[in-house]
């Protein structure tokens, strides 16, 4: 049998092993995608660049690891609200949804690859608060996802604050 030699046109870059962002036309024609504007698309396909399959270990892929940090948004956003505009589009869209929001740390938040966007615009479709940036930065519900340290750091803050503000009465 003879090999068969993979083609590239030449439009296509071939400098990087052949390596690609896939969008299936499924994802691309569903009603989910269809609500998305070009630059959230872009980001879309900005995050799908850094998915990667392993070929040894016990991880398969990176699909719950993924960040992209303030270092990269940068290039292609004027502000964070624009960004966050764009990520939050991402997640109710049922795309992509967020695995460790580290946003108190000062360190990126980790997403991971959603399938929830083939249900779009159905009964069953329904995004998790767990999945979803925090909005309310003080709420019981994101204080748990804090971790101990950065929580009694911010609680002492506010404390010390109270106490500061009471003196002065």
């Amino acid at each position: 049998m003879a090999k068969v030699k993979k083609v590239h046109e030449s439009f296509e870059d071939v400098s990087d092993n052949g390596k690609f962002s896939k969008v299936c036309r499924g994802m691309e024609q569903s009603k989910a995608w269809q609500t998305l504007t070009l630059q959230q698309t872009g980001l879309y396909l900005l995050l799908k660049g850094k998915f990667t399959k392993y070929k040894t270990g016990d991880k398969k892929d990176n699909r719950d690891d993924i960040s992209f940090p303030k270092s990269e948004w940068v290039q292609y956003y004027k502000t964070q609200q624009m960004f966050a505009k764009d990520i939050d589009a991402l997640i109710d869209a049922g795309l992509i949804r967020v695995v460790k929001y580290q946003g108190n740390l000062r360190k990126p938040t980790i997403y991971g690859f959603s399938d929830k966007w083939k249900q779009f615009g159905t009964k069953g479709f329904k995004i998790e608060e767990r999945d979803k940036r925090p909005t309310n930065t003080h709420s019981a519900e994101h204080l748990e996802n804090l971790s101990r340290s950065a929580t009694e750091r911010n609680l002492a803050r506010h404390k010390a604050k109270r106490a500061a503000l009471k003196s002065r009465d």
